[in-house]
Parts: C-alpha cells; structure tokens; sequence
C-alpha cells in the first residue's frame, strides 16, 4: 500500500520534490554485499526530496546562470543523451554539489536516498519484492542504450513517490564512501565518515613524514589497519597516523578518496536495483550512468 506523498516545487529549480516523514527505517542488508551489513534501524528527521532526478534542461539553465563556472558534460555531445527531460549525466560529485547549492539544496546522504527510495517496511526494491524486470526498472540489456526521460517507469515509484531509484542512473550522494561504515555508524541521522578512509592491503608499509618518501619515515602500517584521509598529492595520501600526520602510497590500501553513489545505471546488472546496494567513485569521477537528485530539509 502506497503512503499518500506530499509534493510541491521547492528551490530555485522549481523542481518537484517529495517530503519523507521523520522516523526509523531499516538500512542496509543481510543477504546484501559485506558493506550493507550489518542491517540496522536508523532514525532521520523529516526532509525533503527531488521526485526526479536532475533534468538536462535544469541543468542547462544551471550553466546558463553561472556563465560558465562548470563545463557543460560530455554526455552534452551525444545526440542520444541530449534531451530535454533525460537525466543529466556524466557529472563529478563536484559539479553535482554545486547544482545543489545554486539551486538552494543539498546532495542527499546515504541515510536519507535509502528511506525515500525503500520506505519505512524494508523492501528491497523502491516498488516492494517483485523481481525486476524492463517494465519496472532500465538497466542492463534493455532498450534504449541511454537514460530514459526522468519520469519515465512510474508505476515503480516509491512509497514516498520518488520515481526511478532503481535503474536509468546512479546518483551521486553527499557521503564519503566507507565500506566498513555500517559497522560504527550512529544510529540517528548517520552522515557518512568525516574523512575518507583508506585499509592497508598488503602485510606492512612505511608510512613517509614526506610526501616524497625517502629514509623519512613514522612508522610502519600494517595489514588490516585504517587511516583517514585528510588529502592526496599525485599517488600518494596524506593520513592521520596516531597523533601525527603522514603520508601513504595509494597501492597500500583501498576505499580511496570515494564518494558514495546510489540506485542503479542503464548499462549496470540488476543486482544494483537493490535499495539497498552501494557503490563508490571518486569525486571527479565522471559515467554516462552518473546523475543526482537533490534534497532539502524539511
């Protein structure tokens, strides 16, 4: 059974956005990945929302009225991904963020694209249990290969109205990415790691007081252990080790610089229609699978 959704135009977009009601829902999964688990009850306050994901045409008017302060996408030179009411693509989670804020929103956190896409009862897909198929999502093998316009399948809404978090494009959070979070994250309101973080992959490696490395070094990291990231030069990272900062080589360890994406892309398998699936890409990270939507608090 469907929630009743309040919609209204919010922001300088005037696009349609959804309010979700304050209180708990169940995040993550058991029988998920390893960075869904362990499956919780997390607690947010009321926010609101985009019903859709941004459109090409939002974001012309975006360029238009920063005169140029982002470039227009390369997804901008296809033909096939131009169209006014197709998502916008091929977007960093810095150009994303910076739409948000011209249109006075935000990115929404993980926490918070988890409960509008699945509701408050757990389901696994944004329209209940029913396995997917092209007529509820687009994602690898159906037709056309690109973004179908952003109100396109909705009958596959969500409980709160939100339309397309499963399939047509993966949508850039506000989160760092940390495979490990679930395992510490607050119960009310998580916002994701403070840093990055990054875990040591082979058995020890020096870690350098000097970005250039050399006989300089703190100490050494071992396997299994983690570091925040508090910055990176060229193919190495600038991490807090114990009570002083120092400086690793990016082959020590993964879960690099990423922020956190949701839902699923048009050329991606069915296993991340799941609402409760979760991907990382770096920020300047760019994918003619990679859009966002917006949220606002309430």
């Amino acid at each position: 059974m469907r929630v009743e959704s309040e919609e209204e135009a919010r922001g300088r977009d005037a696009a349609p956005m959804v309010r979700v009601p304050a209180g708990p829902f169940r995040m993550g999964s058991e029988r998920g990945n390893q960075d869904e688990r362990p499956q919780r009850e997390v607690t947010l306050p009321a926010f609101w929302i985009d019903k859709h994901c941004v459109t090409n045409a939002r974001y012309r008017r975006f360029l238009a009225e920063t005169e140029g302060a982002v470039k227009p996408p390369p997804s901008f030179a296809r033909d096939d991904f131009v169209g006014p009411r197709q998502p916008v693509v091929s977007v960093s989670w810095e150009e994303a963020a910076a739409y948000a804020r011209w249109a006075g929103k935000r990115l929404p956190t993980e926490a918070e694209w988890e409960k509008a896409a699945r509701g408050a009862d757990g389901r696994t897909y944004p329209w209940g249990e029913e396995s997917p198929t092209p007529a509820l999502a687009h994602y690898a093998g159906a037709e056309p290969r690109c973004p179908l316009e952003v109100d396109a399948h909705p009958e596959s809404a969500s409980r709160y109205g939100c339309v397309q978090m499963a399939g047509n494009v993966f949508e850039w959070v506000a989160d760092w990415f940390d495979a490990f979070y679930y395992r510490y994250a607050p119960a009310e309101s998580p916002r994701g790691p403070e840093h990055p973080s990054l875990e040591v992959a082979v058995p020890s490696i020096a870690v350098f007081a000097v970005p250039g490395g050399g006989s300089m070094t703190l100490g050494e990291a071992k396997k299994g252990e983690r570091f925040e990231i508090l910055g990176r030069e060229k193919d190495v990272f600038k991490v807090r080790f114990g009570k002083a900062e120092g400086w690793l080589p990016r082959k020590a360890g993964y879960a690099w610089t990423a922020r956190a994406v949701r839902g699923c892309g048009w050329d991606y398998i069915e296993d991340n229609l799941r609402c409760s699936a979760r991907e990382g890409f770096e920020p300047w990270y760019k994918n003619f699978n990679l859009g966002f939507r917006c949220a606002s608090d309430a």
